[in-house]
C-alpha cells in the first residue's frame, strides 16, 4: 500500500489557481475604515451570483457606537479568528432616506467563530467588534446604489447624537 507524506503550504493565489480563487488577508489599506476596524469590501465574487465577499479586521474596543448603517437586502456575517459583538436595531422603511437607527431599539448579540448570522434587509447595524481580542470575519452582501441622499456615506448618526457603549 502506497502513503504518501505531504506538508501543508501557505495559501497562495497562484498555487491554488488551478483548484479556484484564494482569498487571502488584503495588504492595500481598507476601503473603509472607522476607530477599531477596519474593512475591505468586494475582494471576490461567487460566479454566476451577484454577491460580494468582504472581511473585516476589528480590535475589541470601547469607543462608542454613534452610527450604523442598512441595506436594501441581506448579509452574512461569519466571524473567523474570535467571538464578535454585533450591535444591531429595527429596520424602519427603506423607502425613507430621512430615517436614522434608534438607540433604544439597539440589541447586541454575540457570535462565536463557527457560527453566523443573517442580517435582514433594512435592519441597522455597526460593524461587528473582536469580543477579547482582534478579530476577523467575513461579510457577504449584494452590491447596492447607496440610499438617496447618503451618497457620501451610509454610516448614519442615531437621533439626537446619541452614543451607545458595549459593556461586556
Amino acid at each position: 500500500m502506497k502513503e504518501i507524506v505531504l506538508r501543508a503550504q501557505a495559501l497562495s493565489s497562484v498555487d491554488f489557481s488551478p483548484f479556484g480563487r484564494a482569498i487571502g488577508r488584503p495588504k492595500a489599506p481598507g476601503t473603509s475604515s472607522g476607530p477599531g476596524w477596519e474593512c475591505w469590501f468586494d475582494i471576490a465574487t461567487l460566479r454566476n451570483a451577484n454577491m460580494r465577499l468582504g472581511q473585516v479586521l476589528t480590535q475589541p474596543v470601547s469607543a462608542p457606537i454613534t452610527a450604523m448603517e442598512r441595506h436594501p437586502d441581506e448579509e452574512l456575517l461569519l466571524p473567523v479568528t474570535g467571538p464578535l459583538l454585533q450591535a444591531l436595531a429595527k429596520p424602519g422603511v427603506l423607502d425613507d432616506p430621512t430615517q436614522t437607527p434608534d438607540i433604544d431599539e439597539v440589541v447586541v448579540v454575540r457570535i462565536d467563530p463557527g457560527e453566523a448570522i443573517i442580517i435582514n434587509p433594512g435592519v441597522w447595524h455597526a460593524p461587528a467588534i473582536g469580543l477579547e481580542q482582534e478579530s476577523l470575519y467575513f461579510f457577504a452582501a449584494l452590491p447596492h446604489p447607496p440610499e438617496p441622499g447618503r451618497e457620501a456615506s451610509p454610516w448614519i448618526s442615531f437621533k439626537g447624537r446619541e452614543s451607545l457603549r458595549i459593556d461586556v
